[in-house]
């Protein structure tokens, strides 16, 4: 796997460059009920105070989901099927994404038709294919960048299917329009306050390894927003690129390894997404490197699990995937309706060893969106939607 070394002066090339304003994410909240989290992006020379508490607020969830306020017809939907792609089943975040959408569907009287896409163009488009082949209602995709399966979306958006891609940045060669629409990812996000705590628990002195997906181009755009701390709050910092694949996921533990024996000064290791942190710490362990400080992101239960048991993760960052599957069935709701679709925020909360102590580690408490905030969210989504 190719590794690229990121100096501080490279790093504040890239930002003059603007790649990491390319991550089209935000954690604002987007209802008038809802608490307002620190903003992702990073702010120059904080002080220490300043930055522990901005991390320490990172750690709490919300007083209120982001839930839209317009109502929407559920209508539309009763009686018919809508598919869910995600780029690939290996990650736990999709799992949970799945069953949030099945249940949000069911409450409208609706069905899901969940397919793999295996994190290969073949089977994304085989997926979006069979979705217009059988006359979805609409179809949702997870991760997936429209550019590895555009000749199938293009075919559904023609046939009246409407597209929504969540987790994704938005295209500016596929805008958005009544046959498509496009939901801010977290990924940004979880990568800026994982870099505020390296920051913090380093001293503004850390080597890190970040094993960065390259399933697509957005894990690279998310990647760049946590570069963005690094440049701004931690000049000192040196930050180490391994590209890992969702298609190779047998070569990551060695890669991992051979970056890490690469550079013995490295001291924090990050896997970008959860599916990648089993072979991240296997790779660790190759190098006999039992004394780095481990952190993920898109964590679910697996991984707060692990984390609490002390082992290998210091910090993982996550985003609201339950939450997501409802939000993602309201903004499919109003694109069938062809209904004007609302600014949609997904909470993202960053978890350390000091916090997780609070946290319910139970399949119940993962699904139940309890983790980012109340869980009354899927009632307030059942009365817009008319079926409360």
């Amino acid at each position: 796997m190719a590794t690229e070394l990121l100096t501080t002066r490279r790093l504040r090339s890239l930002a003059a460059l603007g790649l990491a304003g390319l991550v089209a994410a935000s954690l604002a909240a987007c209802s008038s009920g809802a608490a307002t989290q620190p903003s992702a992006t990073a702010s120059a020379g904080q002080t220490a105070d300043a930055l522990s508490a901005e991390v320490a607020a990172l750690t709490k969830p919300l007083d209120a989901y982001p839930v839209p306020t317009d109502t929407a017809d559920a209508s539309v939907l009763k009686g018919k099927t809508v598919y869910y792609v995600p780029i690939t089943m290996q990650s736990p975040q999709f799992k949970i994404t799945q069953k949030t959408v099945t249940d949000a569907l069911t409450a409208v009287g609706a069905t899901v038709q969940a397919c793999d896409g295996k994190a290969t163009p073949t089977d994304v488009s085989a997926c979006i294919t069979q979705a217009t082949n059988t006359g979805a209602a609409a179809i949702i995709t997870d991760a997936v960048p429209y550019v590895i399966a555009a000749n199938a979306i293009d075919a559904a958006r023609a046939a009246g299917i409407p597209v929504l891609i969540t987790n994704q940045v938005a295209s500016d060669k596929y805008p958005a329009d009544g046959t498509l629409a496009y939901i801010p990812a977290g990924g940004g996000p979880m990568q800026a306050a994982l870099a505020k705590w390296v920051t913090l628990d380093s001293a503004r002195k850390a080597n890190i390894l970040i094993n960065q997906g390259t399933d697509g181009p957005a894990p690279a755009m998310f990647v760049a927003e946590g570069k963005k701390v690094y440049a701004s709050e931690c000049p000192d910092c040196t930050v180490t690129i391994n590209e890992v694949s969702s298609a190779n996921f047998s070569l990551i533990p060695s890669s991992t390894s051979a970056a890490l024996l690469k550079d013995p000064n490295i001291a924090y290791v990050e896997s970008q997404f959860e599916q990648y942190l089993q072979p991240t710490q296997a790779g660790a362990e190759q190098a006999g490197r039992t004394d780095l400080k481990g952190l993920t992101g898109s964590v679910q239960l697996g991984g707060l699990q692990a984390l609490a048991s002390g082992n290998f993760l210091y910090a993982a960052a996550g985003q609201a995937s339950a939450f997501q599957g409802w939000l993602d069935v309201d903004a499919a709701i109003r694109l069938v309706a062809k209904s004007e679709l609302p600014e949609y925020t997904i909470p993202v909360r960053l978890f350390t060893r000091e916090s997780i102590s609070g946290v319910t580690l139970t399949d119940a408490a993962e699904l139940s969106g309890e983790w980012y905030g109340p869980t009354t969210f899927t009632d307030e989504f059942k009365k817009i939607w008319g079926v409360a």
